[in-house]
């Protein structure tokens, strides 16, 4: 027996658990929905189907799906308290918008100032609309799909989910 420390295979199992920990956590911080740096991003639990879609509730308590702006792919957080489509003035810079009005906005944090520009098209849970207004917020990351949008749904709640189905005019 050596004196003077542990024996080695105490500290081949204990390198082998840190290794494994390390990589545990850089899958975690880069793929998980806690990212550094960008805060929560859950990703969406939805069932797309002909007749709409079925959004599981997510562990924050709000329902997610994914979409197009522009053709470019985004998540949408579902606020049916929001009157438009409402986006962060960053992606609107890499949705290339174009022109932008500056319109006052009345938000759960209070006023703020943004502007309004038109998306030549989003798609949502199988529905293609043109020409639809969005809020250009300063800031925010989270992308907000209005009542704009939601407008063109059924929308029914129960337990969990929330289930979309596109009203035929």
């Amino acid at each position: 027996m050596s004196e003077g420390g542990p024996p080695a295979s105490v500290l081949k199992r204990a390198g082998f658990f840190l290794v494994i920990g390390a990589i545990l956590f850089v899958l975690f911080d880069q793929f998980g929905p806690y990212q550094s740096g960008r805060g929560y991003r859950p990703r969406p639990i939805e069932t797309v189907s002909d007749a709409g879609v079925v959004l599981d509730r997510t562990r924050d308590g709000h329902y997610y799906l994914t979409g197009t702006i522009n053709g470019h792919e985004v998540v949408f957080m579902v606020d049916t308290g929001a009157s438009t489509v409402a986006i962060g003035d960053s992606l609107a810079r890499q949705l290339q918008l174009g022109t932008c009005r500056p319109r006052q906005y009345a938000t759960a944090a209070g006023t703020v100032t943004g502007c309004e520009a038109v998306a030549g098209q989003i798609e949502v849970a199988g529905l293609r609309l043109p020409d639809v207004p969005v809020a250009v917020l300063p800031g925010g990351d989270t992308v907000l799909l209005g009542m704009n949008v939601l407008r063109h749904f059924r929308i029914e709640q129960q337990g969990r989910q929330m289930r979309l189905t596109p009203v035929v005019s």
